[in-house]
């Protein structure tokens, strides 16, 4: 039998999503009680948090041959997700919403789905990047800088160890100003 067309492998993406959906859905639970003044009650379901993304990442692997897709492949997928969310999916709802009269909620769908669209354009960007081997080295001078301790830098590659905190290269990136 196919393991792709198999009721477990489908059980698997089952289990994914509602890991994922509880997952973040306890984050935002953790977040309310501390704004509710329940720390100790916001950490609890920052473990809870951390371990249903822990399940989600075992159902994760199983659904892709015991290991985790790389990077360049989850920005790819992310940025395909993205767009359909953001192109499709909630310009759909908020079409809905507008036609039962919702619409400020119609207003909130097209915001989101503008937030999604610039997403997908960074992942894109990101994935580029990382296509074309120019995260940590750029073909003309740049400015880097570390995001653990702000050392800046120049060069056209960042450092391979920050020389101030001693954290590797992938804590650099490419200095703004407004970052």
């Amino acid at each position: 039998m196919d393991f792709q067309q198999s009721r477990t492998y489908t059980n698997l993406q089952n289990a994914f999503d509602e890991e994922a959906i509880s997952g973040t859905k306890f984050s935002i639970y953790a977040q309310q009680a501390r704004q509710e003044g329940f720390i100790q009650i916001g950490n609890i379901f920052d473990i809870a948090t951390h371990h249903e993304r822990e399940h989600a990442v075992v159902f994760l692997r199983l659904l892709n041959n015991y290991q985790l897709p790389d990077t360049l492949t989850n920005l790819i997928e992310a940025s395909t997700s993205e767009e359909n969310e953001g192109s499709v999916l909630y310009r759909q709802y908020a079409e809905v919403a507008r036609e039962e009269g919702f619409n400020n909620i119609a207003a909130l769908f097209d915001g989101i789905a503008n937030i999604e669209m610039n997403m997908e354009v960074t992942f894109r960007y990101f994935a580029s990047l990382i296509e074309r081997d120019q995260v940590f080295c750029k073909p003309e001078e740049t400015l880097w800088i570390c995001t653990n301790c702000g050392n800046i830098m120049g060069g056209l590659c960042a450092p391979e160890i920050c020389p101030i905190c001693g954290y590797p290269q992938g804590y650099y990136q490419v200095y703004s100003p407004n970052s």
